[in-house]
């Protein structure tokens, strides 16, 4: 499923949410449909942009950054063709969405991320509510709203249009 059908689907659940008049209940099952829609469109966008820039030749970023897009570990090759060099290993390295998103701006755009900025506040904030549904504990339980679930999906947009704004000069269209 691509980023837009995954935001077409954020979206259907945040309006099934505002519209919900089966009650809270209703509205908490919508909003946490669009929250975690509006988290995988993210996902899969920054997950896929990753994917075709590893695709590229070698020789075109460091070993480092190799294993960075590739989301496996660097280690110190001891023996083989390798040996005394790094290498991209084989071992998993996973890197948490705030990272790549860093990342790719950094890297492509020679500029940096703003922490303070008004959007990653706000990227902050759903990420904190996205958490509380996804690692849930019977004291933390999230309970979110309508406005939460549209306070994702608008921040989702605008987070994808900043990295592909940044990293591919363009905007996306949703």
């Amino acid at each position: 499923m691509s980023y837009q059908e995954l935001l077409l689907n954020a979206e259907w659940f945040c309006g099934q949410a505002e519209a919900a008049t089966h009650g809270v209940r209703a509205q908490t099952r919508f909003s946490t449909a669009s929250i975690l829609f509006s988290f995988i469109a993210i996902e899969s966008f920054i997950n896929n942009m990753m994917s075709d820039f590893a695709s590229l030749p070698h020789e075109t970023f460091t070993v480092y950054e190799q294993g960075f897009l590739a989301e496996k570990a660097v280690e110190f090759a001891e023996s083989g063709a390798d040996a005394g060099k790094f290498r991209v290993s084989n071992r998993e390295r996973y890197w948490g969405l705030d990272s790549k998103i860093m990342f790719l701006i950094a890297r492509f755009s020679r500029d940096t991320v703003d922490k303070g900025s008004t959007l990653w506040q706000r990227f902050e904030n759903a990420k904190e509510v996205r958490d509380l549904l996804t690692h849930p504990r019977k004291d933390t339980a999230g309970e979110p709203s309508p406005s939460d679930a549209h306070d994702t999906l608008i921040m989702a947009k605008d987070i994808i249009q900043l990295v592909s704004q940044r990293v591919w000069g363009k905007s996306v269209q949703f």
